[in-house]
């Protein structure tokens, strides 16, 4: 969770330049740090640890497909929880509804729902991982780590 949290933050720091805002955009930064917050989706999605790097993944897919889509600090909360939504429910065998994904988040349901549709529609459904690519994102998440350890 920390070695992503560090990478979703990097992620969201690029988008502190004027862009367009969309459907994923909070009227404010949540209080909540991105670790904290993945820690919870973590803890309370009791998903998979490989739906964590499938989030990165179609985050990933997302931004490289819409390159006007910036990923920024007033965002990368609601994308955050919807990739790993997503991913949840296309990967693991056992998942939950979007009323109790959405409690969370801290959306409310309707909201969650808008957001699945439009993510889901912004990476036109492509939720299939080859392992290689799977082993590539899990490999960018543990560098830093393995870095540390020499």
């Amino acid at each position: 969770v920390t070695a992503l949290a560090h990478l979703m933050k990097y992620l969201a720091s690029f988008g502190d330049t004027p862009h367009r805002p969309t459907i994923f955009h909070a009227p404010a930064a949540p209080p909540i740090s991105i670790q904290d917050y993945l820690a919870r989706l973590a803890k309370y999605f009791q998903c998979s640890d490989g739906c964590l790097i499938l989030g990165l993944l179609y985050i990933d897919r997302l931004v490289k497909m819409h390159p006007d889509f910036v990923v920024s600090n007033l965002n990368i909360h609601r994308v955050l929880s919807t990739s790993v939504m997503v991913a949840a429910k296309f990967n693991d065998d056992i998942f939950y509804s979007n009323k109790y994904y959405a409690k969370v988040a801290g959306v409310r349901v309707r909201e969650m729902n808008r957001l699945e549709e439009k993510f889901l529609e912004l990476i036109d459904w492509r939720l299939y991982v080859l392992p290689h690519e799977f082993d590539e994102y899990l490999g960018m998440v543990l560098a830093p780590s393995r870095a540390l350890r020499g």
